[in-house]
Parts: structure tokens; C-alpha cells; sequence
């Protein structure tokens, strides 16, 4: 068994969009690991850059996949199609993976029925300066392995740098949720964790660069993707997030009760009402949804 697993093969998939003056960097990064990946595919979504000519530059030694601009999940579920190795990690082409990191991730995967893992990485700010990753997105309890579903619930401590998973396991759940955008990784981890435990690593595998990745300032468009993971994980595991513990299902509930609000505003009281009352259901002790809920229903038996 031992030396089955000490064979797995390990393909890396690096998404790019119009980030020319990164790419190779993040390409050098996997290349240089001890040992290398047995496939790396670097899927341009797009670019209007000078991406595929950096990329270009590395032809006999990755794979690179041009498509149309559908976003970061869409390329990543495209990488993923094209590779057939036993494991898959991801890394953002404004990254870097650290020596060792497929070395390590490789320990982690090959223990005893280990679907998926996750290590500790180093978050660059904006300036350069530096911090471990989990300093700056903790988990809620601490819990960082075995079966964290109630912790991911309550926020997300995991990047898409930091994993490694099963190839099946991965194509089996259906990949990244392409409709969701700016917590798909989010989604990922939700998915997985509801069916698997985790392993952790505390070696520092990846740089998180936040300069280079964070996300537009759009806060309430961010705050609906948040809404519609949640929404998403209490529709496919509603016993796993009922028997959760009162943190976990506090946020599930804030969730739909953002939804149904969201929707009250729209004028679509109808439709808001399931999610107002899966709110209630969840975290029975709160006035303002019931009150939202009551007004939706005197709404609906008037019309």
C-alpha cells in the first residue's frame, strides 16, 4: 500500500487572465518543485495581455489551453478536464508555490483513505510585508483538519493555493461551481468537507500575494456570492448544517435572511419567503426576520 502511494502522479492547473507580468513567475514556481509535477497545464481565460506569448515561451514542458473569457472557475474546471493524474493542486498565476510545496502536499495526500489537504501558507500584503496565512484568515474555532464543514460554515480559511485533492474525488463533486463568483473556492471547500475529512500541513507551501488577487470593492456583490454559497450548502447537506453547532448555523441563517431581504427590496416577497423561513428554522431567535416573514405572508394573503 505504501509504495502504491508513494507512486501518485500529481498534476498542477494554473489559471491566467491578462496576467503577463506574473505568469512566469507563478510557472517557475511549480517547475522548480523537487520533484516537478507530472503534468502542468496553464489555462489562458482570455487574455487580451502578452500572456500567451509568456506562456509561449514555455512550450515542451506545460500545456497551454486558450478559451474564451468565462472566469477563473471555468478555467480551472477546464484544466482539470484535461488531466488524468491521481491528485490535482491549483495555483493563481499572480502566486507562488514554495520549495518542497508538491513534496509535502504529496506526504498529506498519502495517508491512510486522505481525500484532500491543506497547508499553511504566507500572505504578502500590499507593501511586502509578510504573514502567515492562517494569522489573517483564521479559523473560527482553531480547527484547521479532520472534519471542518461547522468551521467552514462560519468563514473561509482555505485558497485555492494551499490544496491538494484526489482527481476523482474532485471530478466526482463536480468541479467548481462556474456560477458562482468570488467564493467558488469557498463552495469547493464546502462540498468536500461535507463528504470528507481533511489533513492540514503547518509547513508554509504558497505566497498569497493580495496586492496582485484581491477582489474588486464591490461589497454587496461579494456579499450575495457569500449569501449563495451558504444558501447552496444548506441545500445540499440540510441535516449536516442542522446538526451544526450554534455558530455555524447562525451564519446560515444571516445568509438566507440576506437573501430574503434582498429580495424584500425587489419588490419579490413571494420568493423571499423560503429563505426567510429556512432562516428561522435554523436560528428561531431573531425579530427581525420574523417580522420581515409576517409582512411577506399579510403581503401574499391580500394579493
Amino acid at each position: 500500500m505504501r509504495a502504491e502511494k508513494a507512486r501518485m502522479t500529481i498534476g498542477v492547473v494554473i489559471p491566467v487572465y491578462n496576467d503577463a507580468h506574473t505568469v512566469t513567475d507563478a510557472i517557475d514556481s511549480v517547475l522548480s518543485q523537487k520533484p516537478p509535477p507530472d503534468k502542468l497545464i496553464v489555462v489562458d481565460d482570455g487574455s487580451t495581455d502578452e500572456t500567451e506569448s509568456a506562456v509561449k515561451n514555455y512550450a515542451g514542458v506545460l500545456e497551454y489551453i486558450r478559451q474564451p473569457h468565462r472566469g477563473s472557475s471555468a478555467a480551472r474546471n477546464s484544466g482539470l478536464d484535461r488531466l488524468r493524474t491521481d491528485a490535482v493542486m491549483f495555483l493563481d498565476a499572480d502566486d507562488l508555490f514554495l520549495p518542497e510545496a508538491i513534496a509535502c502536499r504529496r506526504v498529506l495526500l498519502a495517508r491512510d483513505d486522505s481525500i484532500w489537504a491543506h497547508t499553511e501558507g504566507v500572505l504578502q500584503g500590499k507593501s511586502g510585508a509578510v504573514q502567515p496565512f492562517s494569522r489573517a484568515n483564521p479559523s473560527a474555532s482553531g480547527n484547521l483538519e479532520g472534519w471542518i464543514f461547522e468551521d467552514l460554515l462560519c468563514r473561509n480559511f482555505i485558497t485555492t493555493d494551499a490544496v491538494i485533492v484526489r482527481r476523482d474525488a474532485l471530478v466526482k463533486i463536480g468541479g467548481f461551481d462556474e456560477s458562482i463568483r468570488g467564493t467558488e473556492d469557498w463552495d469547493l471547500w464546502l462540498r468536500l468537507a461535507g463528504r470528507f475529512p481533511v489533513h492540514y500541513g503547518s509547513q508554509p507551501t504558497f505566497v498569497y500575494r493580495v496586492g496582485a488577487n484581491t477582489l474588486s470593492g464591490d461589497r454587496p456583490s461579494m456579499d450575495w456570492m457569500r449569501y449563495q454559497t451558504l444558501v447552496k450548502a444548506f441545500r445540499v447537506f440540510p441535516a449536516e448544517v442542522m446538526r451544526s453547532k450554534p455558530a455555524a448555523r447562525r451564519s446560515v441563517a444571516d445568509a438566507h435572511n440576506g437573501m430574503g431581504y434582498a429580495l424584500v427590496t425587489n419588490g419579490k416577497r413571494q420568493e423571499a419567503q423560503s429563505y426567510l423561513w429556512s432562516s428561522v428554522r435554523l436560528w428561531p431567535w431573531q425579530r427581525r426576520a420574523w417580522w420581515v416573514l409576517f409582512r411577506c405572508l399579510l403581503h401574499w394573503r391580500k394579493g
